[in-house]
């Protein structure tokens, strides 16, 4: 067993010294006339903190989702695009022309009711995955889906399209065409 020692008064002195701590009765420090205090925040930048904790926010969460090595994966998820339109209005009937390049006639499904015409779509490559050992796969199977409302009720009966060089022109006669005219302004 071990003796409890008591330590002696120059250890004690020892310890008791290491901070030395001066006392003053009056204090020697005297407080500034200029009075300090912080500038308030202007609502700029109370906006701006709030922009960028949310888009830490925005970030982090994003991360949690869709890590890093989850991009390498998007290739194998086939591809859904948007083709561009243009809708013209030509008295008796609307012409909408769409961008359609790499599709094929046979590909192409357009769904015609009274004032709404619906396209769909597919084009690319199908792999067949027994039949190569490919190194690179870049060329992927698009689909779409597009809607048109039109502002006319239309003759779906009568409606034709033609595929060429990347376009597709569906014309959609209308059943009661309105009647233009012109106001001159006095």
């Amino acid at each position: 067993m071990s003796e409890n020692k008591k330590p002696t008064k120059a250890e004690e002195k020892t310890k008791t010294n290491d901070i030395s701590v001066k006392k003053n009765k009056r204090s020697t420090i005297k407080p500034s006339k200029k009075t300090t205090s912080l500038a308030p925040g202007t609502p700029l930048n109370l906006w701006q903190a709030f922009d960028n904790t949310f888009e830490r926010f925005r970030d982090d969460f994003e991360d949690l989702l869709f890590p890093s090595n989850w991009i390498n994966t998007i290739s194998l998820i086939p591809q859904v695009r948007v083709p561009a339109i243009d809708l013209e209005d030509q008295g008796k009937q609307f012409m909408l022309k769409v961008e359609m390049p790499g599709f094929k006639k046979e590909g192409i499904e357009i769904d015609v009711q009274d004032d709404l015409v619906a396209i769909t779509g597919e084009a690319g490559w199908k792999y067949d995955k027994k039949a190569q050992d490919y190194i690179c796969k870049e060329r992927a199977c698009q689909s779409f889906y597009r809607e048109v409302e039109l502002p006319e009720e239309i003759k779906a009966d009568e409606v034709s399209a033609n595929l060429s060089e990347g376009v597709l022109e569906i014309t959609l006669p209308k059943k009661a065409p309105k009647q233009k005219r012109k106001v001159t302004v006095k």
